[in-house]
Formats: C-alpha cells, sequence, structure tokens
C-alpha cells in the first residue's frame, strides 16, 4: 500500500507540474496574441519632382485640395504607392497625394539626362519662339511640363521628333510644340525649288532633265556654306562629326536630285523654306535624312526624298574621308 499511494502522489504531482506548465504557456500566448505585430521596415524611396511643380492632394484624385506645393528638382519621399498616384512626404514634414508622371526615380533621371546628352550632340539650328508655349520633358503633351517660353526668346534646336523640337534649355533639353518655334535656315545650304502657279498638271507631270514650267530650278552646285568651328569638334559614339573640324575640307555635291514641288502644295498656294538634314557617308552617300522643318501637302517628304538620293565628294579631316551631318535648306517658291 505505501508503494501505491506514493506511485499516486508523484503522479499526481506530475499532473499539477504539466498543469501550471500549460497554463503558463497559455497566458504567454494571450499577451503575446494581443500585442500589434510590428511592421517589416520598408526601404524609403526617394523621387524628384519632375514637372514645373507638384502639387500635393489630401487624397489620390486631381480634385482634391492641394496641401502643398513641390518645385521641380525637390525630393520627396514615398510613403504609399497606387500607381497613378503616390503619397509622399516633403522636406518639410508635409504629406500628400501626387501624380506619379510628374515626379522621376533617379534611374528614371539618368536615363532621361543620357538621352539629353546624345541629343545635345546633334547639330544646332538658331530659332526664336513665335508664341508663348509650354516646355515638356518628352515629345508629346501627356509629359509633364517643366518650364515656359516667352515670345522671342531665342533658342537652339537639336532635332525633330514628330510634332515637337528638342531644345536646349538650361542646360537640359526640352520639347516644344513645332507650331510654336521659327527655325532659321541661316548659314546651312540653300537650294531654290520654282514653279509657276499656272503651270498646268501635264507639264509638271512630264518634266524631264530639262527645266520647264512647274518644274523645280535648281541653283549652282556650291560648297556649303559653313562657318569654321570655334571649339574643337569631335565625332560622337557613332563616329558621326557635328560638323567639320577645322583644317577639314567640307562635303560637295556632285549629283543632285531636283526636289519636285507637289501638286497639292502648288494649288494650295504653299510656298517656304524645308529644313532637311543628314548625314553624309565616307563613301559619299547620304542617310538618316529627316526633316527639321517643315511645310504641309507633301513639300517636306519632297525635300526629304530628293536629299537621300544626292551624292557627294565626302567631307574630309586630316586627309581621311569622315561622317558628317549635312543640313540643308529647299525654298519652295511659287512663281
Amino acid at each position: 500500500m505505501p508503494d501505491s499511494q506514493t506511485r499516486h502522489t508523484r503522479g499526481l504531482t506530475v499532473v499539477i507540474i504539466l498543469g501550471v506548465i500549460f497554463f503558463a504557456l497559455l497566458a504567454l500566448l494571450i499577451v503575446r496574441s494581443g500585442k500589434r505585430p510590428e511592421a517589416p521596415a520598408v526601404a524609403s524611396e526617394t523621387l524628384s519632382v519632375l514637372s514645373l511643380r507638384a502639387r500635393l492632394r489630401t487624397q489620390p484624385t486631381a480634385s482634391a485640395p492641394v496641401v502643398a506645393t513641390a518645385a521641380n528638382g525637390e525630393k520627396l519621399i514615398v510613403l504609399e504607392d497606387r500607381g497613378a498616384w503616390v503619397r509622399v512626404q516633403d522636406d518639410d514634414g508635409m504629406t500628400g497625394w501626387a501624380e506619379r508622371n510628374s515626379l522621376e526615380r533617379t534611374s528614371e533621371r539618368a536615363r532621361r539626362l543620357a538621352r539629353y546628352e546624345t541629343i545635345r550632340k546633334l547639330p544646332a539650328l538658331n530659332a526664336i519662339v513665335s508664341g508663348r508655349t509650354p516646355l515638356y520633358a518628352g515629345p508629346g503633351i501627356f509629359y509633364p511640363i517643366i518650364g515656359e517660353l516667352p515670345a522671342d526668346t531665342q533658342v537652339k534646336v537639336y532635332t525633330r521628333d514628330h510634332d515637337f523640337y528638342a531644345i536646349d534649355h538650361d542646360n537640359q533639353i526640352a520639347y516644344a510644340d513645332v507650331d510654336a518655334i521659327d527655325v532659321s535656315s541661316a548659314g546651312t545650304r540653300q537650294v531654290d525649288v520654282h514653279t509657276d502657279t499656272t503651270a498646268t498638271d501635264t507639264a509638271a507631270a512630264t518634266a524631264t532633265s530639262e527645266p520647264a514650267v512647274g518644274t523645280a530650278v535648281p541653283q549652282p552646285v556650291e560648297p556649303p556654306v559653313q562657318s569654321a568651328p570655334q571649339v574643337p569638334v569631335t565625332a560622337d559614339n557613332t563616329g558621326v562629326y557635328t560638323a567639320v573640324p577645322a583644317g577639314g575640307t567640307q562635303p560637295e555635291e556632285t549629283d543632285r536630285v531636283v526636289p519636285r514641288f507637289p501638286m497639292m502644295a502648288r494649288r494650295a498656294g504653299i510656298q517656304g523654306p524645308v529644313v532637311v538634314r543628314g548625314i553624309v557617308r565616307k563613301d559619299g552617300t547620304i542617310d538618316n535624312v529627316e526633316v527639321i522643318k517643315d511645310l504641309p501637302m507633301g513639300l517636306g517628304e519632297a525635300a526629304r526624298e530628293a536629299v537621300s538620293q544626292w551624292h557627294f565628294r565626302p567631307a574630309t579631316y586630316r586627309g581621311d574621308p569622315i561622317d558628317v551631318y549635312y543640313t540643308v535648306t529647299v525654298n519652295f517658291r511659287l512663281q
């Protein structure tokens, strides 16, 4: 009997100990479940304001009240990202929702500046702003506005992208509507194309190598008028020179296709200059021909199509032929 009682006492003790442990674990579980779990640390992201200004709003909608405004280049810390809208915080601690397309990441900024540097290596044409116009971060009105130019401002045009000119603005590239920029063709090779407004369709259609009424009449072939570079000229990463370096020889036209004067343009009384730019290669051909300054009714395409077929005595530098940009202005004149 004593052994039986001893075993009973020991068993009861074990049960009690296990019960204590169980309730202790249960209490600990209850206490821990009452605490709010800590949110995982989120790496903060900083975005730069790309547009002229970014409005911070109380809600992610364009109709929400504005609580603060951030200027171009200002850094904002991202607190929440909802795709088209992000909740950000400025240096003063103000928070609000901003449109994502008005901001850019560091990587996006690096790509944009690299693209700008490539464009800035193209030969520039002088131009003047004909009317007050906004400047966009890219070639389209869906890009954020990064500035504005008043009328009569002198600018440099590097290239054309659809209906926008890439121009120099505060040592960066901005885009302006082509209709607001008047590109000057001064200093470029000039070619006059004449026609008679009374010419018949047949006369223009049957024109041959002999100039006839209603056909284009080229001026004598002369070397392009270009001033010597004031600063050292180097080739870009594709080996193309912006201009012929000092001491080199300019490309000279040896065979030229006369631009046609489109019938629709003649009937509509459209005339004026078309500026075309291409690359004269070492073998005397020209490619990558693009219309910088266009005119309606097919005049720009007529000039581009003709110039694309020209042949040259290539430019040289230090006795060797080089690839170089070549700009020509085709003046369509009604007579």
